[in-house]
């Protein structure tokens, strides 16, 4: 099934941190799905990967940063690597104006700002999890909040990974975020993480009232489906007027 948008033109992607576990991913589904092309794959400097396919029959070759921008031409560039693959990413799509998504998780302060900055340029979007349901949820915990009042009091638990580094991970505090701008209780004890096996990801939660509980949970059973939000949301960028977005505007519930 393809997730693009539905336009015969199709959606240019350029990937930083292509031979990543999210990246190599992106590089496959993006060559597989007719409403993208893949128009650039890249690694750091001294991954070993220069040259490399970048997916299996897919014709393009993984380079290696810096990389000449007047030979790349690409709709929006797609990072999931690091903090330093980030700033590359938005020095990036400045340069050849293309729009940014940034999906890497545990960003620092300077990074962040420096994308703020691109996007006076340049659409640009962060978002520590691409999911379509994640950002449906983040709309219903506000929204759960809000309606339950701060009568009941919140906590949220999250499962990852043992290789995952941030924890809390980024999206149990957009999360947090939500259900405190919705009003509810929510002290900093309350949001919890464990790391363990394999789990992709999963994030409850749970308002606790008087004689009951309400509880809201997402499960990733597939790291694709991280990979086919952003490619939706890449889709969703392409050739929009710069400027910050988010997750919401994609699927057009605005952000309160």
């Amino acid at each position: 099934m393809s997730t693009g948008t539905g336009s015969h033109e199709r959606v240019r992607v350029i990937v930083i941190g292509a031979s990543g576990r999210m990246g190599s991913r992106l590089c496959a589904l993006a060559h597989e799905d007719a409403a993208y092309e893949l128009a650039g794959a890249i690694e750091s400097a001294g991954s070993g990967r220069a040259g490399q396919e970048a997916a299996p029959g897919c014709g393009v070759r993984i380079d290696e940063l810096p990389v000449n921008t007047a030979e790349l031409r690409g709709d929006v560039v797609i990072d999931f690597s690091s903090d330093a693959g980030a700033c590359e990413a938005a020095a990036l799509a400045q340069a050849i104006g293309a729009s940014l998504l940034i999906g890497t998780t545990a960003l620092s302060e300077q990074t962040r700002s420096k994308v703020r900055e691109a996007s006076k340029k340049i659409p640009a979007l962060i978002s520590p999890n691409t999911s379509l349901g994640v950002t449906a949820l983040v709309r219903a915990v506000r929204e759960m909040a809000s309606l339950l009042g701060p009568g009941y009091r919140c906590s949220i638990i999250e499962a990852h990974h043992t290789a995952k580094k941030d924890a809390p991970s980024g999206t149990a505090l957009r999360l947090a975020e939500a259900a405190r701008g919705g009003g509810a209780d929510l002290p900093s004890d309350q949001v919890l993480a464990m790391r363990g096996g394999d789990v992709i990801g999963e994030h409850t939660v749970r308002f606790a009232g008087a004689g009951e509980y309400v509880e809201l949970t997402h499960r990733a059973t597939s790291r694709d489906l991280f990979v086919r939000g952003a490619l939706r949301t890449a889709a969703w960028l392409k050739g929009k007027p710069a400027g910050w977005y988010t997750m919401e505007d994609v699927l057009g519930i605005a952000a309160r």
